[in-house]
């Protein structure tokens, strides 16, 4: 070999040396490593309604809603870190990473969300209705047009289902890859679900079966984990049957069909649902049983399991929930470690077809149940009247959107305590910081924006009597999109998964009998069942109207629901154990409507027609001769008039949201500004994995806190008005901290704290770093790390920080490296505590250590 050979073979080997080396001071730690994959237990696995493309502006009498389509590059799938909350909960709007998420244009529009048990979690999702059903036709110009409408030409619009899938599909993402993939279609004798679609899921690890509810034919189906189907069971028939009731079939397949004009997108009576009797929604698995929720009378039922899954010939009722203010179903159940039953509801579709109210709004509740005895043949006594949470801030404090999981507490620091299972609840909901009054709206405007659509997380033990308006909570945002005070209905379900050893059902109230006669009060009535007008029973005992007095049992052909013994007479319509119907349409319908569907939906009697199955459906223009006429246009009113939501700017209509203050239309992906210019919006975050919770990417690449960062992309040192997000506000020197038994007001100035009311005073940055925690000690930086054992000790779930290399130290957590600046500051600047901010420093762009 040359000489010139041997020098540039010694060069290359050189180089390859210092980039192995690089690799090992910089990367070695990571490499070593197991990947985390997409999913870590404690996180949210949450889905949504993946959004709407709204034309910005329009010609004057044309219809948006014609030219609207499903977002298919939105989120219907997002896992969300839920690790730190940055303090306590006060309300404040966190601004969670979302690691990982799954756009429309992959699984479609989904509800139902589960996870397996394995290691890291598959995450499984459902195909839904619960948004709406849009469909579309060729155009004058070829092209697709969203019509409302059944036609020979009709099909579902791109977004509706995932590629190659339909309303039956079942969804897996792989845990480690991110992969998705068709996992199953539900179909009921060969024929597939038309379009009314899934309902929950619930995974059962004992047997490693998937259940689902197929909301069409109001059959539940079990998959095994390849996939295949292991049989189904049918409510209506065997359910029924168990305690005395008729039987309701299912109905021919299929229910519906958009090639046909009875088919009506703006109208869910439309769409196929099953009957009530047998329509089932939220499912979850517990103790060899799969509850099921149904939407007659939101009954909650239960059927058992064999060791392998598969059905048994069981079945009960469990309870029946008090009906809302409007028709709602109870779209998830989960259970915390305690046994104590949760119910999270969701309203009725609207098929709005300006993609803004997808479900009847402010009437979804999360209640809790919890078991107040035991009968003779070992079956659960709930409490009469369940609890309820207040979820959001807006109206009566009911804006659930149907999904609640059970997931770690956290400590005062806001950080996830994996050692203490079970003590946060967490929910999907809709306008959630939405507060009507205004000293309340005004004290919310500081921590975070009011339109919020996304989760809500509080400890379990704040009950609605005890957190009412939910101040004791965090929120976080689910599409990081711009607020959207319109919107209704576009959150889904939540999955986590915990790591917690079972506990056995334990009894919360009661104990032993009591001698003599209670009498019935709001505490004893929730701990015993109590006579109609007398007495409560003791521990573990029932009211059984046959006889007029307690009871350690039902007699055999008498079924336990609400701590009542029924005969299948009184369950039936009209009987004494009947539950008020949850569909209160009727009562709302005028003189001259009337309820129809499955969803007593009120239709002005001129406008009811019967449909080729022969089921009465609402027209939305003026029946003809007994059919629907298709010609009425809902626009224009005028030819110059624009349609709702729109304004008139320069000739056209533009979309009210985007139209600024100096009569601009703003184009898409722009957002007007305080200053009457339009600017462009940052989605925020993205997939923030480098930043610490609260904290979002910025357009240099750092971390920033939420709600420092302007629509541009500019982190200001404080934050900013919710209204304005143009620019960084003048600075002024922060105010100083409110004596004891003072807080802050709306005007900034300290006044006494009534003893009633808790304090609300604004968390100010201390000067001085907190004094670490007990097992912690505080390193060269400043920064609190765990205490190194011993030589020789190993501590469970503790990392040892790695060695950096000249000119490098070690980040907070002592897992990744960051260049040494210039003062001797490192990338990240010491935790600050107390409503303080993690963030980089001018060094690092983007990088945050994580655990």
């Amino acid at each position: 070999m040359s000489k010139h050979g041997r020098s540039l073979l010694s060069h290359t080997v050189a180089s390859l040396a210092a980039l192995l080396i690089a690799m090992l001071w910089l990367g070695g730690a990571a490499i070593a490593q197991t990947p985390r994959g997409i999913y870590a237990p404690g996180d949210a696995a949450v889905t949504g309604f993946s959004g709407a493309v709204r034309p910005f502006e329009i010609a004057p009498g044309q219809d948006p809603a014609s030219v609207s389509f499903i977002d298919r590059d939105g989120p219907a799938l997002r896992v969300i870190d839920l690790t730190r909350m940055g303090g306590p909960a006060q309300g404040q709007v966190v601004g969670a990473p979302k690691p990982f998420t799954v756009s429309a244009a992959l699984i479609g529009q989904v509800f139902g969300v589960a996870l397996d048990d394995r290691a890291p979690a598959n995450i499984y999702v459902a195909a839904s209705s619960a948004y709406g059903l849009s469909i579309v036709a060729p155009g004058p110009d070829g092209q697709p047009q969203r019509v409302q409408r059944g036609g020979k030409d009709a099909a579902f619009m791109p977004g509706q289902w995932g590629p190659g899938g339909g309303p039956g599909s079942i969804w897996k993402v792989d845990g480690v890859t991110g992969l998705v993939s068709l996992f199953a279609t539900v179909a009921v004798d060969g024929k597939g679900n038309a379009g009314a679609a899934l309902g929950g899921l619930a995974y059962d690890p004992g047997s490693q079966s998937l259940y689902v509810a197929d909301r069409e034919s109001g059959l539940i189906h079990r998959f095994a984990p390849d996939g295949s189907p292991r049989g189904v069971y049918d409510h209506g028939v065997a359910g029924l049957k168990a305690v005395g009731l008729e039987p309701v079939p299912p109905a021919p397949l299929p229910a519906m069909d958009i090639t046909s004009p009875d088919f009506d997108s703006a109208s869910p009576a439309s769409w196929g649902f099953a009957p009530p009797e047998r329509r089932v929604f939220g499912l979850a698995v517990r103790d060899r049983r799969l509850y099921y929720a149904v939407a007659d009378g939101l009954r909650v039922w239960s059927v058992g399991l064999s060791g392998d899954g598969s059905f048994a010939a069981e079945a009960r009722i469990e309870l029946a929930a008090p009906p809302a203010a409007g028709p709602t179903e109870i779209a998830k159940i989960d259970f915390d470690d305690s046994g104590r039953m949760y119910l999270a509801e969701r309203a009725a579709p609207t098929g709005a077809q300006d993609y803004q109210a997808l479900a009847v709004p402010a009437i979804g509740r999360l209640l809790r149940y919890t078991t107040i005895g035991v009968t003779e043949n070992k079956q659960p006594i709930w409490q009469l009247q369940p609890d309820e949470y207040a979820v959001g801030f807006a109206g009566d404090f009911r804006n659930d959107n149907g999904g609640v999981a059970i997931g770690y507490r956290y400590d005062a620091r806001g950080d996830l305590n994996r050692d203490s299972c079970g003590g946060f609840v967490w929910t999907s909901g809709e306008q959630l910081r939405a507060a009507s009054d205004p000293a309340l709206a005004a004290e919310l405007a500081r921590s975070g924006a009011a339109a919020i659509n996304g989760l809500q997380g509080m400890p379990i033990w704040q009950i609605r009597r005890n957190n009412e308006p939910p101040r004791a909570s965090y929120f976080i945002d689910y599409a990081d999109a711009p607020p959207n005070p319109a919107a209704r209905g576009h959150l889904g379900d939540i999955a986590i998964l915990r790591q917690c050893q079972p506990r056995r059902a334990m009894m919360l109230f009661g104990g032993e009998p009591e001698r003599g006669v209670l009498v019935p009060g709001l505490w004893t009535c929730r701990s015993h069942v109590c006579a109609p007008g007398g007495p409560a029973c003791p521990v573990n005992q029932v009211w059984n109207p046959a006889t007029g007095a307690c009871s350690s049992g039902c007699a055999p052909q008498d079924v336990l629901i609400n701590g009542q013994c029924c005969s299948p007479k009184d369950l039936r319509p009209g009987g004494a154990c009947k539950q008020p119907s949850t569909n209160i349409g009727k009562p709302m319908c005028g003189t001259t409507q009337t309820p129809i569907g499955p969803n007593n939906e009120c239709c002005e009697n001129s406008q009811i027609y019967a449909g080729g199955n022969g089921q009465l459906l609402c027209c939305a223009g003026t029946v003809v001769n007994g059919t629907c006429d298709l010609k009425k246009p809902k626009l224009p009113i005028c030819p110059d008039c624009c349609a709702p939501g729109y304004v008139k700017s320069g000739g056209k209509c533009c979309l009210q949201s985007q139209l600024s203050s100096k009569g601009k239309c703003c184009p898409l992906g722009q957002t007007p500004s305080a200053d009457g210019s339009c600017q462009p919006w940052k989605w925020l975050p993205k997939l923030s994995l480098c930043c610490a919770s609260g904290f979002v990417p910025t357009a240099k690449g750092s971390c920033c806190a939420a709600a420092n960062l302007t629509t541009s992309g500019q982190c200001c040192p404080v934050a900013l008005d919710p209204n304005d997000r143009s620019q960084c506000p003048t600075q002024s020197s922060p105010p100083a901290p409110c004596a004891r038994g003072e807080r802050r007001d709306a005007s900034g100035a300290c006044v006494a704290t009534p003893r009633s009311q808790p304090s609300t005073v604004i968390p100010v940055v201390p000067r001085k770093p907190v004094k670490c925690q007990p097992g912690e000690r505080r390193n060269a930086q400043g920064v609190c790390v765990p205490r190194r054992p011993p030589p020789g000790v190993v501590t469970p779930g503790v990392m040892r920080p790695i060695a950096c290399p000249p000119g490098f130290a070690p980040g907070p957590y002592g897992q990744r490296c960051f260049p040494i600046g210039r003062g001797g500051r490192f990338g990240p600047p010491p935790f600050r505590g107390g409503g303080g901010a993690i963030g980089p420093g001018p060094n690092i762009r983007g990088g945050m250590d994580r655990r």
